[in-house]
């Protein structure tokens, strides 16, 4: 198979939002490139009003996974919460979350946390599953989708 170099229907567009800035939504497919140069995945992309977030572990500002299923879900979902402050959003416009775990019967420990990122009358809907293992050992990855408002109110 070859290395595909396009595709009309989709803008390929990396870095022409500014950081800080509220997306918009948009008509085409925005991709934001990941900025470690070695990942090969985007950080996010823009379909219409839905910002798709790449899956996130709990990794510190060096690096490396923090210890503990705790320590591990908070810093996934202030990275998270960082990432989404990139496009002008919040977690309070995020609608979608997949959970991935490595061990499931830490799911009410991994759950008290979760539930005080988010408001309680508008949590998002999830999916949940345990796997074999994760990237770097961690212990719990999260993928989130949001919701991009047409106007800053929302």
């Amino acid at each position: 198979m070859q290395p595909v170099s396009g595709d009309p229907i989709v803008s390929l567009k990396p870095g022409a939002h500014q950081p800080g800035t509220r997306l918009t939504p948009a008509d085409d497919v925005q991709f934001f490139l990941h900025p470690h140069p070695r990942s090969p995945f985007s950080e996010a992309v823009q379909v219409n009003n839905v910002l798709y977030i790449s899956a996130m572990i709990g990794l510190d500002a060096d690096g490396k996974v923090v210890e503990g299923l705790e320590a591990q879900t908070r810093q996934t979902l202030s990275n998270l919460a960082e990432i989404l402050g990139k496009y002008g959003l919040g977690l309070e416009h995020v609608f979608k979350v997949t959970v991935m775990m490595t061990d499931m019967s830490k799911w009410s420990e991994f759950n008290k946390i979760y539930r005080t990122y988010f408001h309680p009358s508008r949590l998002p809907v999830r999916t949940a599953f345990g796997v074999a293992g994760l990237a770097f050992d961690a212990l719990v990855e999260l993928e989130v989708q949001a919701y991009i408002p047409a106007s800053p109110e929302e």
